[in-house]
């Protein structure tokens, strides 16, 4: 699937001045910025003029604030325009009081409680059980089935090979489209094959809508083709900003944001949850990964709002140097006999100064320039897997769920662990916790296999409650991205408890 991925920097600027006295008990009106009493695209046009250093001329900046954040930038612009347009009836900022009142109450204020009252959580829309899944016949298969099923139980809804797919279409690329009918609270898991040949065992969630074959079969994951991921009738792919920042450690760090379709900076009613995540190099396109995969996230995004569920803006962080071993290796302690064996560059992690950098300027940033939520997440694979994980360990209170996908949790043996967890409290609120390994043809994978799915004993002996935890395994995943792309709307699906 061809992407446009087009990275904008916006910056906007802060104003300060005088604006002039309101006239008697006259109203202020927002938008009318050249004060001459009629709401015009001259307005607007003064407001960016302004911002753009082109005039020096004085106007009304209390009545050009029209969203009442207290200063003047381009959404306030763009708030005028979509007035004139008949798109808004009513500025933002007529919601707010222009002023205090002069006089003081004649009746003292009611005491405020000594303890505040309890805020509800902020909750994400829930989502239909029943999905359509549709597979792209790009091998051109005679046949195609879909053996949907559940991987705990082994229930099938129907026996192998499965239901025959249903035809919906050919696509612009001539591929015949086939569909078919799950609720993904009973089956989690397809096989798409022909009778012969097969997909390897393949999430079924309530962020799935398109599926390909995305390689070719591999004796890497048991002569079975790996299913690709798309988000079935839609056009839109969102668009991607990138943000130079600068790195606590000396140098400049790219962070790249992806917003959904539908996204619109001036609408400050619609709020997203926000997903960070390490090696944002490998989130959006395949051109930089070291496998020729990428994780899809935006496909995965765009399929949980086919479905009818929120958007998420994904937020990653670049690891792209050679810096990435350092970066994203906590420093718990001694490293373990594995982690020596690959060489230096793990030991003196500095994955202290990258938690921080993440909760300290990539937060704040994110929540100052964007339409946010409460709801964070923080995932990664590999080094990133340890890190998303080290990260929600340190501040189990910023995040609601953490995803930690072959994990490298062997740089530390069971003791270092235990010695960090054990110096832990879990009594109060912690994130949920999704585990995933491979287990396939991948020695690096199968090395990190052991201790990915002992982490969640290791951490309930520690006090982290059970329900906040699952581990998920796939014997013919290995450490690629194409695989981790896979699980990411399992991961994402659970994570939000959709």
């Amino acid at each position: 699937m061809k992407k446009r991925i087009t990275a904008i920097l916006l910056t906007a600027a802060m104003l300060l001045g005088v604006f002039a006295t309101m006239l008697g008990a006259q109203a202020l009106m927002f938008g009318d910025v050249d004060g001459d009493g009629d709401i015009a695209i001259l307005d607007a046009t003064a407001i960016q003029r302004r911002l753009a250093s082109l005039s020096t001329e004085a106007f009304n900046e209390a009545a050009a604030d029209t969203d009442g954040d207290g200063e003047v930038t381009i959404l306030d612009a763009t708030l005028i325009q979509r007035y004139l347009a008949g798109l808004i009836n009513e500025f933002p900022a007529t919601e707010k009081p222009t002023e205090a009142p002069t006089a003081a109450p004649t009746q003292p204020p009611t005491q405020a409680p000594t303890v505040a009252p309890t805020q509800p959580s902020e909750e994400v829309t829930k989502v239909k059980n029943n999905i359509t899944i549709y597979f792209s016949n790009n091998k051109g298969w005679t046949t195609v089935n879909a053996y949907i099923y559940n991987q705990s139980t082994g229930t099938a809804m129907t026996a192998w090979p499965g239901k025959a797919m249903t035809y919906v279409k050919t696509n612009e690329m001539g591929e015949k489209v086939y569909s078919a009918t799950a609720d993904v609270t009973k089956f989690d898991r397809v096989i798409f094959n022909n009778g012969t040949y097969q997909t390897t065992d393949t999430p079924l969630t309530k962020a799935s809508t398109g599926y390909f074959l995305n390689s070719k079969r591999s004796q890497a994951y048991n002569n079975k083709f790996l299913a690709g991921l798309y988000p079935y009738g839609e056009s839109g792919e969102g668009k991607i900003t990138t943000v130079q920042t600068d790195y606590p450690e000396g140098y400049k760090k790219p962070l790249y944001i992806w917003t959904p379709e539908g996204y619109n900076p001036a609408d400050k009613s619609k709020k997203y949850s926000v997903l960070y995540m390490c090696d944002g190099q490998n989130l959006f396109g395949n051109k930089t990964t070291l496998s020729g995969y990428e994780w899809e996230c935006d496909e995965t995004v765009l399929s949980l709002m086919k479905n009818g569920g929120d958007g998420v803006i994904v937020v990653g962080v670049d690891n792209s140097t050679d810096k990435r071993d350092h970066e994203l290796t906590p420093n718990l302690g001694e490293l373990s006999a594995t982690a020596k064996s690959y060489g230096s560059s793990f030991a003196n992690g500095g994955g202290k100064v990258y938690s921080d950098f993440v909760v300290n300027t990539v937060i704040p940033y994110v929540e100052k320039n964007y339409n946010v939520n409460s709801i964070r997440g923080i995932a990664g694979s590999s080094s990133g897997g340890i890190e998303a994980f080290y990260i929600g360990m340190e501040h189990p209170d910023k995040f609601r769920y953490v995803g930690a996908l072959s994990p490298a949790f062997l740089l530390f043996d069971k003791p270092v662990w235990d010695s960090y967890l054990g110096e832990k409290d879990f009594s109060g609120e912690v994130p949920r916790v999704y585990f995933f390994c491979g287990n396939g043809n991948d020695q690096l994978e199968q090395e990190l296999y052991k201790d990915s799915v002992l982490m969640e004993g290791w951490l309930k002996n520690h006090g982290y409650p059970s329900d906040k935890m699952i581990t998920v395994t796939d014997n013919d995943g290995i450490h690629s991205e194409g695989f981790w792309a896979l699980y990411f709307p399992e991961m994402l699906s659970w994570g939000l408890e959709l």
